[in-house]
C-alpha cells in the first residue's frame, strides 16, 4: 500500500502546484459538469440540457467551460446525486479525496500484481503512477477516470472482472473493450462475458428514465471529427491532420477524416485480436490490459486524461520485462510522449501556431499510446513467453 499512498501524495502535490502557478483556468471543470447534472437529476429534469446544466452551474458560483455539457451514460449522474445535495465547493473537494482514494487503492493493487515486490521497486513505482500526467489531469479537471482506474486494476488481478468492467463501462463506456479480453480466451470466459455484459446493459437502461434518454440522440456527435485539443484519441489526431481547429492548422486539408478513421479502428481492433488468439497461454492480465489498450487509443473523442488505464500496460509489460532493457527504453519513450504531451497542451495557444506541420506534434501522446502498445504485444507474442494463464 506504501506505493498507493505514495502515488496519491505525489498526484496530490502535482495539482495543488498547477492550481497555485496556473490558476483557476480548468480547475475541476468536469467535475462541476457532473455536479450539476447530478442537481438536475435530483430536480427530474434532463442531465444532457446544456442551457439548464449551464444555468445550475452559474447559480452554484462556478467558472467553468461548459462545453457539450455533460457527456457521460446517465449511470454516473446518478452516483453524483449526493453530492449534488451538497455546495458545489463542498462536493468537489469529496470528489477529489475519494479520487485520490481511488487512485491509492489503484496503484497498491496493480504494485502488487509485480513478482519479488520490494520497497524500492514499491515507491519507484508509486512516484511513476503520480506522476503520469493522465492521472495529474484527471484530478485537476475532476475527471471520473481514477473510479475507472481502481474497477479495471481489480478487474486486471481477476477479481470479479464481469463486473468491474461491466460498471466501469457504464461510467465510461471505452472500458468495455475489455470484454475482448474475455471473449479471445481459449475456451472463452463465459462467466465474465455473462456477468459483464448485462450488467452494463441494465445499467445503460437507467438512460430511458429520469430524463436520460437525449444521450442516444449524440451517436453523430460521438463518431463525427473532433478537433478539439485534449482529444488524443484516433479520433482527435485525423481530425486535426484534416481540419483546422481553434489552436492547429490542418497540414492534410483533403483527408477524408471519418473513413481513415473507421479504417484505423477496424484495423487496429483485427489485430488486436490476432495478438490476443495468439499469445500464449492468453494471460489474463496481458489481455485485459492490450484491450483496454484498444479502447483507449481507438474510442472517439478519448482526452488524454483518459489515458490513465494504459497503467495496466505498463505494468503488465515492467512485470515481464525479463532483462530486456530496450523494452524498458521503449516504454520509457511512450511514457515521456505522454509527459510531453501534456506540456505541448499547456502551452498551445503559441506552440502550433506557426505552421501545419506542427500540428503533428498535437497527438504525441497518442503516439506514446502507441508505442505502449507495442511493447504490450511483444511481451504478449514473444518466444520462450514465461506468462501463466490467470
Amino acid at each position: 500500500m506504501v506505493g498507493g499512498c505514495l502515488a496519491a501524495l505525489i498526484a496530490l502535490f502535482r495539482v495543488v502546484y498547477s492550481f497555485a502557478t496556473i490558476g483557476a483556468s480548468g480547475q475541476l471543470n468536469d467535475f462541476y459538469d457532473y455536479w450539476a447534472a447530478g442537481v438536475l437529476l435530483n430536480r427530474g429534469q434532463d442531465p444532457y440540457n446544456v442551457a439548464a446544466l449551464t444555468a445550475v452551474q452559474q447559480a452554484g458560483g462556478v467558472q467553468v467551460e461548459t462545453g457539450s455539457g455533460y457527456s457521460y451514460p446517465i449511470f454516473f449522474a446518478h452516483l453524483m446525486r449526493p453530492l449534488a445535495l451538497l455546495p458545489p465547493g463542498t462536493a468537489a473537494a469529496i470528489f477529489s479525496t475519494l479520487s485520490l482514494l481511488a487512485l491509492a487503492f489503484a496503484v497498491a493493487i496493480l504494485l502488487r500484481s509485480l513478482p519479488r515486490l520490494r520497497w524500492p521497486l514499491a515507491i519507484a513505482g508509486g512516484v511513476a503512477a503520480g506522476l503520469f500526467p493522465p492521472v495529474i489531469g484527471s484530478l485537476y479537471f475532476g475527471q471520473a477516470n481514477l473510479f475507472v482506474l481502481l474497477l479495471l486494476a481489480i478487474a486486471y488481478r481477476g477479481a470479479i472482472p464481469g463486473a468491474t468492467l461491466g460498471i466501469a463501462s457504464a461510467i465510461k463506456l471505452y472500458p468495455v473493450a475489455g470484454l475482448l479480453a474475455a471473449l479471445t480466451a481459449r475456451p472463452p470466459r463465459w462467466r465474465v462475458l455473462a456477468v459483464g455484459i448485462p450488467l452494463l446493459a441494465a445499467l445503460l437502461l437507467l438512460q430511458l428514465g429520469s430524463g436520460g434518454g437525449s444521450f442516444s440522440g449524440r451517436t453523430g456527435y460521438f463518431l463525427g471529427p473532433d478537433t478539439y485539443w485534449s482529444n488524443e484519441s484516433i479520433n482527435g489526431w485525423l481530425s486535426r491532420l484534416g481540419i483546422d481547429s481553434t489552436w492547429t492548422h490542418a497540414p492534410l486539408r483533403q483527408l477524408p477524416v471519418e473513413a481513415t478513421m473507421l479504417a484505423l479502428v477496424l484495423v487496429l481492433t483485427a489485430l488486436t485480436v490476432v495478438v490476443l488468439l495468439r499469445a500464449p497461454g492468453h494471460p489474463w492480465d496481458g489481455a485485459i490490459a492490450l484491450s483496454l489498450w484498444l479502447g483507449v487509443v481507438c474510442a472517439p473523442k478519448n482526452s488524454l486524461w483518459n489515458f490513465t488505464p494504459l497503467l495496466l500496460a505498463i505494468t503488465f509489460g515492467f512485470a515481464r520485462l525479463a532483462g530486456r532493457w530496450w523494452l524498458l527504453a521503449l516504454g520509457v519513450l511512450g511514457w515521456l510522449l505522454i509527459e510531453l504531451q501534456a506540456q505541448l497542451d499547456g502551452a498551445r495557444a503559441s506552440v502550433y501556431q506557426a505552421s501545419p506541420a506542427l500540428t503533428w506534434l498535437s497527438s504525441v501522446g497518442l503516439y506514446g499510446a502507441l508505442i505502449l502498445g507495442g511493447v504490450t504485444v511483444y511481451v504478449l507474442l514473444r518466444p520462450g513467453s514465461d506468462n501463466r494463464a490467470r
